[in-house]
């Protein structure tokens, strides 16, 4: 970051106590800007997108090749301040978000500029940082200014899809039988029922499996169980899998002759990844395992695929109607509040700011906004960033003229 720019930061506003985002939901905050001196500003915008994207390398020296892909859920886009070249054009694959229009010089000082963004209504796998890949929802804030370095700021948000309930199929329990005859090293037979009370559970949750052992064999065995996650990636027509150990446990030896029943309990981990399959190049799945580890054999097992589904999240109604990105305008800057017959120190850079008969761009209308005068926290309300307006002349030698 330049000299000149002393602060460039994004703060945005959880919506729940897990600052957890899902389809639909609204993201508003502000971007917060100082300058010790005056700059002139080609553009300044804040972004939001989400992507999936898979990387790997295999081989070595000369046989060495990396294997890549990337996937696009969406990306938004909000100008503070455009190119007067580009006013009015789209950008490909990229929404525009209108807001407010500011002037291309900025005066030393800390300037606050609303944003306000809708995630799409549309079915995004949840955020995810895996061994070869990851699925990233990013909000950045770039200034970019004539023969300068772009100034760039990023914050990841977290995502998680919206747990509608209506897979009614995986609440269906699972069952399943495995028999083994001994034949080496020992005589007779033993045989494992394993049923689970169902199919899908939520992050957080239980899962509570029911276990019968029937061990008529001359040998004791083990009971052991696991839930491993496997992680698939795929670029290039490759692909590259890896797994991972979530539970894994011993329960009590069941001795010859024995017939025993348990009742297994596996406490998922809250923030453990749901299930993703609505992924083109990254699958994440589970996989729950019970066995008999019986020495020197091969080891009776039974193996069921489980669904990891969102937590509840308490998050408010889906804040606006299915189907594409519906614009909003943004919220109108907060402003610390001066008695009446007191002028605020900043009056004079900017007057339509503290003129209460100004709107913040042409056709607000009066009960929009939110009310100005509440400073949230976390925010450095003073001064807020200034409304372009188009009317008045832009010369800088003119000490009333608002940039």
């Amino acid at each position: 970051m330049s000299k000149s720019v002393k602060e460039l930061n994004i703060y945005y506003e959880p919506i729940n106590k897990s600052n957890i985002f899902t389809s639909g939901d609204i993201v508003e905050g502000q971007v917060v800007l100082e300058v010790t001196k005056e700059i002139k500003v080609d553009s300044f915008f804040v972004k939001l997108k989400g992507d999936a994207n898979v990387r790997w390398t295999e081989g070595s020296s000369n046989d060495e090749k990396t294997y890549k892909d990337h996937e696009r859920y969406f990306k938004l886009k909000q100008y503070f301040i455009q190119e007067s070249w580009k006013k009015g054009q789209s950008e490909k694959n990229t929404t525009l978000v209108s807001g407010e229009i500011y002037g291309p010089v900025i005066r030393p000082g800390s300037h606050v500029f609303p944003f306000r963004f809708q995630l799409p209504q549309q079915n995004m796998p949840p955020s995810f940082k895996g061994y070869y890949g990851s699925v990233k929802y990013v909000m950045t804030v770039q200034l970019k200014r004539p023969w300068k370095s772009s100034s760039t700021t990023c914050t990841e948000l977290t995502f998680l899809p919206r747990n509608d309930g209506t897979n009614d199929h995986l609440l269906q329990p699972l069952s399943g039988t495995q028999d083994k005859k001994m034949k080496l090293f020992g005589s007779g037979k033993m045989s494992m029922t394993v049923t689970t009370d169902k199919t899908g559970y939520m992050q957080g949750e239980t899962i509570r499996v029911s276990v019968d052992v029937d061990n008529s064999s001359s040998r004791d065995v083990k009971l052991k169980y696991s839930l491993k996650q496997k992680q698939t990636f795929i670029a290039e027509r490759r692909t590259k899998i890896k797994f991972k150990d979530i539970v894994k446990e011993t329960k009590d030896r069941i001795p010859s002759g024995g017939n025993t029943k348990f009742i297994v309990d596996m406490n998922l981990p809250r923030d453990l990844t749901v299930t993703i399959e609505n992924c083109r190049i990254i699958k994440v799945q589970y996989e729950l395992k019970v066995y008999l580890d019986v020495s020197f054999a091969s080891d009776p097992e039974v193996k069921f695929p489980v669904v990891i589904l969102p937590a509840d999240q308490q998050c408010p109604p889906c804040q606006g109607p299915p189907g594409e990105f519906q614009p909003y305008p943004p919220s109108q800057p907060n402003l610390v509040p001066y008695p009446a017959e007191q002028p605020p120190p900043y009056a004079e850079l900017y007057p339509n700011l503290y003129d209460p008969t100004a709107l913040p761009h042409p056709g607000a209308a009066a009960g929009l906004y939110p009310d100005s005068n509440v400073v949230l926290p976390g925010f450095n309300p003073t001064p807020s960033a200034p409304v372009y307006d188009p009317n008045q002349s832009t010369k800088e030698s003119s000490p009333n003229v608002p940039y």
